[in-house]
């Protein structure tokens, strides 16, 4: 099916990470982060290859050691943290396209969603392909209260409610929401391309839960993972 269907799947992995520094190559329940997001590709059975997407050799020979492909390093510029994730993945889409291997979907696993399961993303795949879909992402349920009951600053001394007041009630009468948790995102490459980003119409969604939705981001969320997974393994 994934042969079939060309799906490219991409994971985008700089080394500049400023809050965390070199997070994608820090053990993690004894793997580098990155491998796990490596693993799961694999191992969901949609794919020939995996490809990494960064500028440092350090990240390309570990990828390696786990079974993704490396075929170039990228510009320091597009692993900028001001890039969007998708930009160095539509790179490595022409890179590919240059040498002869065409894709209509592109897959984007950010090695920074190391709980993300196989299931998760079977699942998300299928739903795409069965739906025709354009777009899917990874969605995580929110309180309601987090959402619909935003601040924001109005001056140095004053605050007002994002949304207005109308959303103040309890959380049985609010409208349940959803966020991206930036786990699986999927598009088809012409509607990336013409849109630039996962969000676009046709867009359909895999709701997985907040013990596999964890982007790591901080030290704190780096210790969560690691305490999950040895709660897993125990």
């Amino acid at each position: 099916m994934a042969k079939a269907e060309k799906i490219l799947c991409t994971i985008p992995a700089r080394a500049g990470s400023k809050r965390l520094p070199e997070k994608n190559l820090r053990l993690l329940a004894g793997k580098p982060m990155i491998a796990y997001s490596i693993e799961t590709a694999l191992k969901s059975g949609f794919f020939e290859d995996v490809y990494i997407c960064t500028e440092d050799e350090k990240i390309a020979e570990v990828a390696q050691q786990y079974g993704a492909k490396v075929p170039f390093l990228m510009s320091p510029e597009l692993c900028d943290d001001l890039v969007a994730s998708h930009i160095p993945c539509q790179q490595m889409a022409t890179f590919l396209s240059n040498k002869g291997q065409s894709f209509e979907t592109l897959v984007c696993l950010q090695p920074t969603s190391p709980l993300r399961s196989v299931e998760d993303l079977q699942v998300g795949l299928e739903h795409f392909l069965a739906e025709n879909l354009d777009f899917l992402v990874s969605v995580t349920p929110i309180d309601p209260h987090y959402f619909h009951w935003a601040l924001m600053p109005d001056n140095q001394n004053s605050w007002s409610m994002y949304f207005g007041n109308k959303y103040l009630k309890e959380r049985p009468l609010l409208t349940p929401v959803f966020r991206p948790n930036g786990s699986i995102k999927i598009a088809r490459l012409e509607k990336l391309k013409e849109v630039g980003h996962f969000f676009g119409s046709q867009m359909g969604v895999v709701e997985t839960p907040e013990e596999r939705s964890i982007h790591v981001a901080t030290q704190i969320e780096f210790e969560l993972c690691e305490f999950l997974l040895g709660r897993k393994s125990s």
